[in-house]
């Protein structure tokens, strides 16, 4: 039984809210508070609909995208717009809330199954880039320049978030811990009673089910969370998806595509990193992270083949056992032999060395010896699972073949992004081609676990006995 004024947990579920979902959780004391303060933050939330929907034509933003021009706008519009423009500048243009007209382009696009043509986009892009927005903060008025539309959808929705949790926390002070959730974005507030902080679980980046598989689970306290990807709302054209995220030089939807999950200390500033990188490859994305973030704000980036990065302090997030394996200190010490085959003439082996998952995606390349570049596809195995997804001339591979004799390599449980891997199933992949000789490969599964574990391999052909042992110890 709770003791008395011991806070109780209230939750509210409503569909329909800014085009998606709703949730409310909090933990309060008194019921009857907590539910007039959630009437309170629904009123908030209505209030901010009517001025920045884009999906009603009755809203101000989309009367000013009409008229081009207004004053004595709501203060609200005015940050919202400039909000925008910060993280338009910010991000070098790859952020930007003036592609209205775009977004309208691909709707009919989606609705005719017609591409827009795209050389007509990218000058439209070009015109919109290079126009001007004015905001006249005393007169409170912004003017837009030609074909500028505002669609500020990549920022509002936490713009909102904030407001109404601000609502929810100043009409109930007493409150323990609060939560406002709206279509996967959210601020939580606060450490609900026994825990240590909200636990929020990150989806999946290539399952679009709200029940599919996570990929994180982290714990949250005073803080936005955003996510951005590229499979739950797309423009379908024929058979082929088109992400809603545009590359805004060329008004065409990204391809190169990352899913990123933000957090920060506002729900506004954890949507439009998220979106911003979202935007960006995943190599553009994560140099853009290490050049501009600081520590208050943490990021999780995921490619395409599934291969994570993620800021430092991430770590710190991340709830309980998840917390505990990724923190572990990993270590591969491997012993491999370079045989002395019986060709004529001999020729010196080219050997790959690389960590993959059990299904066969490459992890981490750890060894790739020869003598020049072009030999390197030689190791077919290796080069259809990893080396064809690199640049060679940005790999080591200049480093020459050995001779027959014993070796030493070690790893040090992370993947090519830096990323430590979780306890699992993995496997050591050795691949050896002699241009006189045979071509040989041998695969050994290992656990990363727990304590210390010894592998031998007797080896085939050109790949000569290895043996190698993998220790993991808790932080």
């Amino acid at each position: 039984m709770l003791a008395q004024n011991a806070p109780a947990p209230v939750q509210e579920h409503y569909d329909g809210v800014l085009g998606t979902s709703l949730d409310i959780s909090l933990y309060s004391p008194d019921a009857a508070r907590a539910e007039a303060a959630i009437t309170a933050a629904l009123a908030e939330i209505a209030r901010l609909d009517a001025i920045l929907s884009t999906w009603r034509d009755d809203s101000v933003l989309m009367r000013l995208n009409r008229e081009r021009s207004g004053g004595d706008l709501p203060q609200e519009l005015l940050d919202v717009v400039s909000l925008c423009e910060f993280w338009r500048e910010r991000s070098n243009g790859v952020f930007s809330c003036r592609l209205g007209r775009i977004e309208r382009i691909w709707q009919e696009a989606r609705q005719t199954q017609q591409l827009p043509a795209a050389q007509e986009l990218l000058q439209l892009s070009r015109r919109i880039n290079q126009a001007t927005l004015d905001i006249d903060a005393e007169r409170r008025a912004i003017t837009l320049g030609e074909d500028i539309e505002l669609d500020p959808s990549a920022l509002a929705k936490g713009y909102i978030i904030d407001k109404a949790a601000a609502v929810l926390r100043a009409e109930l002070p007493e409150a323990a811990a609060i939560k406002l959730d709206i279509g996967g974005d959210a601020f939580y507030w606060g450490t609900p009673p026994g825990s240590e902080g909200w636990q929020v679980q990150v989806a999946d980046a290539t399952l679009t089910a709200d029940n599919g598989a996570f990929i994180a689970n982290i714990a949250l306290n005073s803080q936005g969370v955003a996510t951005s990807g590229h499979t739950s709302r797309t423009f379908t054209i024929g058979r082929i998806a088109y992400s809603h995220i545009f590359d805004t030089r060329r008004g065409w939807p990204t391809s190169d595509s990352t899913y990123a999950v933000a957090t920060a200390p506002d729900a506004v500033t954890a949507d439009a990193l998220a979106t911003t990188l979202a935007a960006q490859s995943f190599a553009a994305a994560r140099e853009w992270a290490q050049t501009n973030l600081d520590e208050s704000v943490q990021i999780l980036l995921v490619n395409r083949q599934g291969q994570e990065w993620y800021t430092p302090g991430w770590f710190d997030l991340l709830y309980g056992e998840q917390r505990r394996q990724l923190q572990a200190e990993i270590s591969l010490n491997m012993d491999y032999t370079i045989p002395r085959t019986r060709q004529s003439p001999y020729e010196r082996p080219y050997v790959a060395v690389w960590i993959g998952d059990a299904q066969g995606k490459a992890l981490r390349n750890l060894l790739l010896l020869g003598g020049d570049g072009r030999w390197a596809r030689d190791n077919s195995t290796w080069w259809r699972r990893t080396g064809n997804q690199i640049r060679l001339e940005n790999y080591n591979v200049t480093r020459p073949t050995r001779g027959p004799g014993e070796y030493q390599l070690g790893w040090d449980g992370k993947d090519e992004y830096g990323t430590s891997l979780l306890e699992g199933e993995y496997v050591l992949n050795v691949e050896a081609v002699s241009r006189y000789g045979g071509h040989d490969y041998v695969a050994q599964p290992f656990s990363v676990k727990q304590g210390t574990q010894r592998y031998e391999n007797p080896g085939q052909g050109e790949v000569g006995p290895f043996s190698f042992s993998v220790t993991v110890a808790s932080p």
